[in-house]
């Protein structure tokens, strides 16, 4: 009877997790998302009147997932400061056809301070207009940027900044420049030193990590103590943050050396993830993983085979900046598209397995908890027809925080070896590291 009980309780869990993640079920309401964020982050935004708001819905989609790459909740703590001065953050939306309108930057007067969004009309859509993620991350580092000058004690932070330059000064610029700035624009000034560090970090944190061949530079010292700044500055970002760890070169630790240099042999660690270890791994990276990993193991036939995966016809027109869209026949377009602005073929592969919570198009930027990896890997592992129905109960000390519906997970990881507990505890919503990911997926390959 016991076994019974597990078996009945596991085909609900797994066909809850199948029914929430397929589809691309969500409805878009230019209104709701325009609410979503003045509500959630302090921001007015303000449209050009006569102009209907469904035009802007796809660029405030990419603001409202670009908002979402910064650190926990920091616009709001700025635009509450500003607000507490009775100063308004107001977003100002407008359109253009030339490119270099793209990049604007936020002006301050007594009364507001208005970051100024141009839009490029869509090359697919002729009523819908979008600014690139790039540029939305390049505007708001700014807005960061202008607040960090500001409150921080500025003179100490350039001075830092300055003995870090190596004689290299602010305003002129050489190819040797390279060596202590992350773009030709980032030399003006520190001002600009601050916003495209800040804007690399969040939008190319791999260009950073790598800018020399892997080794730690000049710009990554600028960058921690930037990060030391931030955690000084804002309330919250707390310890357990990292912050812009994964722009930061980083070496393995020595229990996981071994296996993660085991895994790029076999190529079951993609060249794009060299130097993450321990910052904590994004939702999208770790589906890039479980797929490159099940690609080189099951197959490409089988893998149709067991997730009823189509293949799509698609037509390509210009990119976000250039006017570059995605578009597959035989589906919804207008949700199609507002999914793809927000994700990557790796994203779209995986919402087709079932794998992707697509009516949550920020999901992709949290970070991966251990309870999350459990029910992922379960399904993954019940979908190739592995045997998941009979399995062990562990008593961890912190199980009863896991509602009843999902424990099953957790006994299921554990007994198969996917992820370990210490011992005592599970640690279910303890966000996991890359080189914690690596070994876990390690497991599960060595499972298959």
């Amino acid at each position: 009877m016991i076994k019974i009980k597990k078996i009945i309780c596991l085909v609900i869990c797994i066909g809850m997790l199948g029914t929430q993640a397929f589809g691309f079920s969500h409805v878009y309401n230019e209104l709701d998302i325009k609410n979503d964020i003045e509500n959630t982050y302090g921001i007015n935004i303000i449209i050009p009147e006569d102009v209907d708001y469904s035009e802007f819905i796809d660029c405030m989609s990419i603001m409202e997932k670009s908002i979402k790459k910064f650190p926990d909740n920091i616009i709001k703590e700025i635009t509450d400061y500003y607000l507490n001065k009775g100063i308004a953050t107001n977003v100002v939306l407008d359109k253009t056809e030339i490119i270099k309108d793209l990049f604007t930057l936020s002006i301050i007067d007594e009364s507001s301070v208005n970051i100024y969004i141009k839009t490029l009309e869509s090359s697919l859509y002729s009523e819908s207009h979008y600014v690139s993620e790039q540029v939305m991350i390049h505007d708001f580092s700014h807005f960061i940027s202008d607040y960090i000058i500001e409150i921080c004690d500025n003179d100490k932070l350039k001075e830092e900044f300055e003995k870090l330059n190596e004689g290299f000064e602010y305003g002129t610029w050489s190819e040797e420049h390279f060596k202590v700035f992350v773009n030709k624009h980032s030399a003006i000034s520190f001002e600009d030193d601050v916003a495209h560090l800040i804007w690399y970090a969040e939008a190319n944190p791999s260009i950073l990590r790598n800018i020399n061949g892997g080794d730690n530079a000049i710009i990554h010292e600028k960058l921690k103590l930037l990060a030391e700044e931030f955690s000084k500055v804002f309330n919250s970002i707390t310890a357990n943050t990292k912050l812009w760890l994964d722009a930061i070169p980083q070496a393995p630790q020595s229990w996981a050396k071994d296996t993660i240099a085991e895994m790029k042999n076999r190529s079951l660690i993609p060249e794009e993830f060299n130097g993450l270890y321990e910052a904590y791994i994004n939702r999208g990276d770790f589906y890039k993983l479980i797929l490159n990993m099940l690609h080189i193991t099951v197959g490409e036939e089988e893998l149709i085979d067991c997730f009823n995966l189509t293949d799509y016809e698609e037509h390509v027109a210009l990119d976000p900046v250039k006017g570059e869209v995605f578009v597959a026949d035989g589906m919804n377009y207008t949700s199609y598209y507002n999914f793809l602005v927000n994700s990557s073929n790796a994203l779209y592969e995986a919402s087709q397995m079932g794998i992707l919570n697509t009516d949550s198009l920020n999901e992709p930027e949290g970070y991966m908890t251990r309870l999350e990896i459990a029910k992922l890997l379960a399904y993954i592992a019940n979908e190739l027809g592995m045997n998941i129905s009979e399995f062990e109960i562990v008593n961890y000390n912190d199980i009863e925080k896991v509602a009843e519906n999902e424990k099953p997970y957790i006994y299921i990881a554990a007994d198969k070896g996917f992820i370990k507990g210490d011992g005592l505890n599970f640690k279910p919503f303890d966000y996991c590291t890359y080189q914690e990911a690596y070994i876990i997926i390690y497991r599960f390959y060595n499972s298959l």
